[in-house]
């Protein structure tokens, strides 16, 4: 029954005035009114919603715990070797941070053409590498994504401890990576690692899904996904509409971290949510939840096996050493129970210019091998290392050309040019570090007569310009304008009055926080929005709309980040938000419903 007008013409009441008379809808202010909730009641006939009294059914099937534990290890060995993937892209080209915050479209769709995989997942690496402290921001008037020290320390780690750091850090951080690329309140895409994906609410509702699945027997899987989204809409049914895309979504990620299999949650995620919850020591945790996946994980291996096609098996995951130098001299194609990788000029190439020699990977090859090095590698390496360094490139900034062979060195060998590190690159050109006015200047200063040249070879000259300061900006007319009086501008004069007085009025009813805490300020508030978000109170704002006009919202809020407090309110479908700079009040209601 909102935006119903409150409008009467001489003594004839319109139908929300009688309605108010009789006590059947309570106005809000001069445009709106709302239903009681005692009046809903009845309407509906004593009933609260739809909610069952008995939760819905939840089919599983079950399976060996070993067996969910294999299939989750072989999502973890994925899942590693995807930030590893991500870093070596942002390594090679480090996206560049948007002034609003985050990685851009393109640059998030080029890291997922690195990866091999679809966007959402390649945004999923990226939040959890970013809350991890794997990759942060430089400083700097162009600042990029790069990795951190954290990342060296945490990748000469073994397996176990690097998955616990990740599985913790997707477990606590406060964003959710299913948002990015989807358009938010302000009609603006969300970038990955931006701040509109901060959802202040989402560790919570991941342990709800969590705890859901660990409740059940060890080995048991749900056999549909959306049955357990019902369960979890009939424990929280007031919130169901807005949580169960992001409930979806965590059950995915939950899949691609290897923190379930199958639908089912493993034995050390077991481990690793018991241990969170009920220990106070985190490294105690850590520890048994790391014994728990190490002992699960499969060992291993230091050797492989290459084929005659130039690929090369490993039968199992490489061992920390072996995987990096893998890395360099070959290209992974699938990973598993076994990896494969395969060999290419390309790959040597990127071998060689890392620093190794075409020995040492000859070397390296014949002593991991367990089969015969295949003739055509052997020719591979060779005649790679035979080629690799022949054409070179480097930087100069200026060179000095002349087609006398003894004046060049002459002022190759003259001491006073010493400090331009001129080098000789061929018979009749020097070259040198220094810019072209610098070598000029130091030339001319030793006796010598050079001149300038331009790129077709012409001769060319290089005055100095007299000193100029920058120009004024043009001075600032100020224009006259008349008083007008016209009934428009009265009018909304009048208008702006009238949503003023209103205003006040709306805040003596309902006692704001300013009347009850002299002296308070918006950090007041801020505190008291935040502490309604941890605690999940029901609230009272006072909203000034653009217009001037003002309204009252009671709602459940969730988060409280980039200038906008976001929540449930009671009547609307879907996630409210409103600017904290137009909060007016805020009071602490009792929640009814709860």
């Amino acid at each position: 029954m909102r935006n119903s007008r409150l409008a009467a013409t001489g003594t004839d009441l319109t139908p929300p005035h009688r309605l108010i008379n009789r006590g059947l809808l309570a106005p809000i202010d001069t445009q709106r009114v709302e239903l009681p909730r005692e009046v809903g009641l009845v309407l509906r006939d004593g009933a609260v919603g739809r909610t069952a009294a008995v939760p819905p059914p939840l089919e599983l099937v079950s399976r060996q715990p070993a067996e969910l534990d294999r299939l989750g290890t072989t999502a973890v060995l994925e899942f590693l070797r995807l930030v590893d993937a991500l870093v070596e892209s942002w390594t090679a080209q480090p996206p560049p941070l948007l002034r609003s915050g985050g990685v851009g479209v393109r640059e998030l769709r080029r890291t997922a053409k690195d990866l091999g995989v679809d966007e959402p997942v390649a945004a999923l690496v990226a939040e959890i590498a970013y809350a991890a402290s794997l990759v942060n921001n430089t400083n700097g008037p162009e600042p990029v994504f790069l990795p951190t020290a954290e990342y060296d320390v945490w990748r000469a780690r073994d397996t176990a401890p690097r998955w616990i750091t990740l599985a913790s850090s997707w477990l606590a951080m406060t964003r959710q990576p299913s948002l990015v690329s989807q358009r938010g309140e302000r009609d603006r895409v969300i970038s990955a690692l931006g701040p509109d994906a901060e959802r202040g609410t989402i560790p919570s509702l991941r342990r709800q899904v969590l705890d859901l699945l660990t409740g059940l027997p060890p080995g048991a899987a749900p056999t549909a996904r959306d049955a357990v989204l019902d369960l979890l809409a009939w424990h929280q049914p007031r919130r169901a509409a807005g949580q169960r895309p992001l409930a979806e979504a965590i059950l995915a990620e939950a899949d691609l971290l290897g923190l379930t299999a199958a639908g089912g949650v493993t034995g050390y995620t077991r481990t690793l949510l018991a241990g969170s919850a009920a220990a106070a020591d985190s490294s105690r945790t850590s520890a048994a939840a790391e014994h728990a996946l190490a002992h699960a994980l499969p060992d291993p291996v230091d050797h492989f096996l290459v084929q005659p096609d130039l690929t090369i098996v490993v039968p199992g995951p490489p061992a920390p050493a072996m995987g990096t130098e893998l890395g360099l001299i070959a290209d992974i194609e699938s990973t598993g129970g076994a990896h494969v990788y395969r060999i290419t000029e390309r790959s040597v190439r990127r071998a060689l210019d890392a620093g190794r020699t075409g020995e040492y990977l000859a070397q390296f090859v014949e002593q991991h091998s367990r089969t015969p090095v295949p003739q055509a590698l052997r020719y591979l390496i060779d005649d790679s290392a035979r080629r690799h360094g022949v054409l070179r490139a480097g930087a100069a900034a200026s060179y000095l050309r002349c087609d006398d062979e003894a004046l060049l060195a002459r002022v190759l060998a003259d001491k006073d040019s010493a400090a331009l590190n001129l080098r000789l690159i061929a018979p009749t050109v020097l070259v040198s570090d220094a810019p072209v006015n610098r070598v000029l200047d130091a030339l001319r200063a030793s006796g010598y007569s050079p001149a300038a040249e331009a790129p077709g070879g012409d001769v060319i000259t290089l005055g100095a310009d007299a000193p100029r300061a920058p120009s004024r900006p043009p001075a600032r007319s100020v224009t006259m304008r008349g008083i007008a009086d016209s009934d428009a501008q009265l009018g909304e004069l009048v208008r702006r009055i009238r949503s003023g007085d209103a205003l006040a009025e709306i805040g003596r009813r309902i006692q704001p926080i300013a009347a009850q805490v002299p002296g308070v300020t918006s950090a007041a508030t801020m505190e008291l929005l935040r502490r309604a978000v941890r605690e999940e109170q029901l609230v009272w704002l006072g909203v000034a709309e653009p217009d001037g006009s003002a309204t009252a919202h009671e709602i459940h809020p969730i988060s409280l980040a980039a200038g906008y407090v976001r929540g449930y309110e009671r009547g609307r479908s879907g996630l409210a938000s409103y600017p904290v700079h137009r909060i007016t009040a805020v009071r602490v209601l009792a929640d009814e419903d709860e």
